[in-house]
């Protein structure tokens, strides 16, 4: 509980902070100690205050990159603006790195409800890496990783393994209009409620959309073109002959055009206002007796509390803060 208590006056700081000052802050909580940074280096500054097990936390606006080399926690404000369900954008320019190059395995980073305009990778093997709620509009490199969750996130590019072994990884929930692939074939990897629009490699894929053909002649253009030893099940794909499919494990899924899978539009193209509803979700079923695709367990929401009702008064040098604070 005391930890919740504290994202929550380290959010209504940042809130204070970008009120005072009409700019964008980055608040970093270190146990009971809360500091506040501002301006478009304010994540940057952060971080290298941060120690291991820190939070920070941005509020909306456009932040400098800044390498994550410590196990911290970073959570934005979203990925897109909604009124409905009080997120705003916080982004982060430029290449994100994780971890210092030839240096040893980075333990228990988290980022959630954040906007990456390019990619982000990994200079070292990761242990516990959790992006939740997320937009990457570049690559997304997890390669060498153990127990990587990718939850809830548009990722605009590929998702590589760079030929590593990736322990234990899940994909879930997610919109990826790149490829899936480039893991060693020892991985263990898992794609389970998703859209992808590319081709995918040798993995475990449950409940799953793919807009790419089956297999089938047109090789460039089916989601396993390349692949052996995919199992695959309860997943739906754009309708074509289904020869090779001995190369593959595929069970219990459908082939349906690209225009009759969606019942709002009739392509699968990613937009903020978008459902992806399927048409058919009572015969469309997943193994877990769901829809197939990412509208069970999807939300775009960063679990940081919705502060409402904020208002500050000056006492002397000291500033209070009035506010209520809702969970999300």
């Amino acid at each position: 509980m005391k930890k919740y208590l504290l994202s929550v006056v380290a959010l209504c700081c940042t809130m204070v902070a970008g009120a005072q000052n009409e700019i964008m802050t980055a608040t970093l909580q270190h146990g009971s100690d809360v500091s506040v940074f501002t301006g478009a280096n304010a994540f940057v500054n952060a971080n290298a205050q941060a120690v291991d097990g820190d939070v920070i936390t941005l509020s909306s606006g456009a932040f400098n990159v800044s390498d994550i080399t410590k196990s911290i926690t970073v959570y934005g404000a979203g990925f897109e603006k909604d009124a409905t369900t009080n997120t705003e954008v916080s982004k982060i320019n430029g290449q994100l790195k994780l971890g210092v190059s030839g240096g040893e395995t980075l333990s228990d980073i988290h980022l959630e409800g954040i906007l990456f305009n390019a990619a982000v990778s990994t200079n070292v093997p990761l242990e516990g890496f959790v992006m939740e709620k997320c937009y990457v509009e570049g690559a997304l490199n997890i390669g060498a990783n153990t127990n990587t969750q990718i939850l809830n996130s548009i990722i605009k590019g590929s998702i590589t393994g760079g030929n590593q072994v990736a322990t234990n990884c899940i994909i879930q929930n997610c919109y990826v209009s790149g490829d899936i692939n480039t893991f060693s074939a020892e991985s263990s990897v898992k794609i389970d409620h998703c859209i992808t629009t590319a081709m995918v490699g040798p993995y475990y894929c449950t409940n799953s959309i793919f807009t790419y053909y089956w297999v089938g002649a047109y090789y460039d253009r089916a989601a396993f073109a390349n692949t052996e030893g995919a199992v695959v099940k309860n997943c739906i794909f754009r309708s074509f002959s289904y020869n090779n499919q001995d190369k593959n494990v595929f069970q219990n899924c459908y082939a349906v055009d690209l225009g009759a899978i969606f019942s709002d539009e009739t392509n699968a193209n990613y937009s903020a206002t978008r459902t992806f509803e399927i048409k058919q979700p009572e015969t469309w079923i997943g193994l877990d007796g769901q829809e197939i695709g990412i509208r069970y367990g999807w939300s775009k929401v960063p679990r940081i509390p919705v502060v409402t009702d904020l208002s500050t008064t000056v006492s002397g040098e000291n500033l209070n803060v009035d506010y209520n604070a809702e969970a999300r």
